[in-house]
């Protein structure tokens, strides 16, 4: 089967156009699968993220559904660390803090805000306990001064020592 030299040209002209066509094609299939690795790839790394272990503030608010302050950890000016917690009112009740200095301390407070007890170290270890009538003054105290003895003291509503050991 011969063919003649103006067949031959139409023949190779057509396969060189069906070639450009595939090349095309080809270039297209493989930006498409390039595109495809990488989505999967981007997927699958993010799913291997490791979950945030820390979150990290100077303060934390912990409000109730009504919007009112409910708690809150934060670090004061003074750069003691503390923690409040409030009743459903707003109004603070415990608070639990480290002084600059390193004494902690824990606070009990009534419903009207009075401070009514106190548990607390001093900055060398002398742990207190205070215990306060409802208009906020010191009534009681028991406490182990540096001394090693222990004491124990009652005040007047006025403030002044009514008893004391030793």
């Amino acid at each position: 089967m011969e063919q003649t030299t103006d067949e031959l040209i139409e023949r190779i002209t057509r396969l060189e156009h069906q070639q450009a066509e595939f090349r095309r094609a080809n270039r297209r299939l493989r930006l498409v699968t390039g595109a495809l690795m990488l989505l999967t790839s981007a997927a699958v790394l993010m799913g291997q993220t490791a979950p945030v272990r820390s979150l990290e503030a100077e303060q934390f608010v912990l409000r109730g559904s009504d919007g009112k302050v409910r708690g809150a950890m934060g670090i004061g000016d003074n750069g003691a660390v503390g923690i409040n917690l409030n009743d459903a009112k707003g109004q603070t009740r415990i608070t639990l803090d480290v002084a600059p200095n390193g004494s902690p301390g824990l606070d009990l407070y009534d419903e009207s805000g009075k401070m009514r007890a106190t548990l607390a170290l001093g900055p060398v270890g002398t742990p207190g306990l205070g215990l306060y009538d409802p208009s906020g003054k010191l009534r009681t105290s028991l406490d182990v001064p540096a001394a090693e003895t222990p004491g124990l003291a009652f005040y007047h509503p006025d403030g002044k020592p009514a008893w004391g050991a030793p």
